[in-house]
């Protein structure tokens, strides 16, 4: 299961998740250490080596999560190893830089890592373009999209069958009055021909 090829869809929902859970992990860490409030008024350095090592500990589990869903990526969409292996090792150093903010920020002057920000968004380009990368063998189509990922199944050979004998059914319900109307018409008109010749 950890290494089965996945799709777009699933790929999405798992990095979603694996985000969500990543915030939610490193907040444990400040409530468990210092707390956001004895963050903001502490000052860089020793005082946050508690908070750092804690929060790069989170951050590496979850750097090992994503290696798994993006290599499980690859597989299906047969990705260059030249696209995947750099973004995983910008997802590594992305965490290593987010610790050591968390270490050296001082809310005072409000410093900002341009770097960090730069390889933010580096690693949404690259996450984006695995994201939409087409499964191997077959291009995108949309309205496969739900049964390629594994959330639909196509229509089998009973349920087609079952539909063109639906089909038939009521083909024959509608043509079936305009027999019964030609007959009728026909009885009529005879009627008709023996009253004149009683007359």
């Amino acid at each position: 299961m950890l290494s089965s090829p996945i799709g777009r869809l699933r790929f999405f929902l798992y990095s979603v998740a694996i985000s969500i859970a990543e915030l939610i992990g490193v907040a444990l860490c400040f409530a468990a250490t210092m707390g956001f409030d004895g963050f903001a008024v502490s000052k860089p350095g020793p005082s946050r080596e508690s908070l750092a090592l804690a929060s790069f500990v989170v951050l590496m589990v979850f750097v090992v999560a994503r290696t798994n869903i993006t290599w499980r990526r690859r597989n299906d969409a047969d990705l260059s190893k030249w696209l995947v292996v750099p973004y995983i090792v910008f997802v590594a150093l992305f965490a290593v830089l987010q610790a050591l903010t968390l270490l050296i920020y001082d809310f005072k002057t409000g410093n900002t890592n341009i770097g960090l920000v730069i390889l933010s968004i580096t690693l949404f380009a690259l996450w984006f373009r695995i994201c939409l990368a087409s499964p191997k063998g077959r291009p995108f189509d949309p309205d496969s999209f739900l049964t390629a990922e594994g959330f639909g199944k196509g229509p089998s050979d009973s349920f087609r069958h079952a539909t063109t004998a639906s089909v038939s059914a009521e083909t024959s319900m509608i043509s079936a009055p305009v027999t019964v109307s030609a007959r009728g018409h026909g009885n009529a008109g005879g009627i008709a021909f023996g009253k004149r010749g009683r007359s």
